[in-house]
C-alpha cells in the first residue's frame, strides 16, 4: 500500500535558472545540494554513466521538489507543455493569498498563463506559472 507522496522529480537542463525560479518566484526552501553517480544510479536508471546534480526543495508540509541535472548525458529541453496533452502536466502549491502571490511572481518577471481566476463554485482561486523549463505550476487558494 502506498503511504504518502514523498517527492516530485524534475529533470532539468539549466539548474541555475531553475534554482532561481523555485527559490525566487516560489520562495521554496533549499534543503540539499548534492551530486550522485555510480553503480546504484546506473542500475536504477537503466543507463550507464549517470551523473546527477541534485537540488532539493521542501514545502511546509514536507513534500520535496527534486531538481536533477544529468551531467553525464545530453538532455533535450522540453519544448512545450500543455494541460491538454497526456502525461504529467502540472503540480500545485497552496498559498494563503493567491492574488498577493500573483503580484510577487509578476514583479519577478515569471511567465504566468493567466491572472488569478475563481472557480464557478467559489471553492478555489488559482493561476498557472511556467518555470524556466516549461513545467506548469499551479498556484491556488482554497476557500
Amino acid at each position: 500500500m502506498v503511504k504518502e507522496m514523498h517527492h516530485i522529480g524534475l529533470c532539468v537542463t539549466n539548474m541555475e535558472k531553475m534554482m532561481k525560479f523555485y527559490e525566487g518566484c516560489l520562495g521554496l526552501k533549499k534543503v540539499s545540494d548534492s551530486t550522485m553517480k555510480g553503480k546504484f544510479l546506473d542500475t536504477v536508471q537503466g543507463k550507464s554513466q549517470m551523473d546527477y546534480w541534485i537540488v532539493k526543495y521542501e514545502t511546509i508540509n514536507g513534500i520535496v521538489i527534486e531538481l536533477l541535472q544529468d551531467r553525464g548525458h545530453e538532455v533535450e529541453p522540453q519544448r512545450e507543455n500543455s494541460l491538454q496533452a497526456a502525461g504529467l502536466r502540472h503540480f500545485a502549491f497552496l498559498v494563503d493569498d493567491v492574488d498577493e502571490k500573483y503580484r510577487e511572481i509578476q514583479e519577478l518577471g515569471c511567465e504566468t498563463i493567466s491572472e488569478p481566476c475563481t472557480s464557478e463554485d467559489g471553492s478555489m482561486r488559482l493561476f498557472f506559472v511556467r518555470d524556466p523549463e516549461m513545467n506548469l505550476v499551479e498556484i491556488m487558494q482554497l476557500y
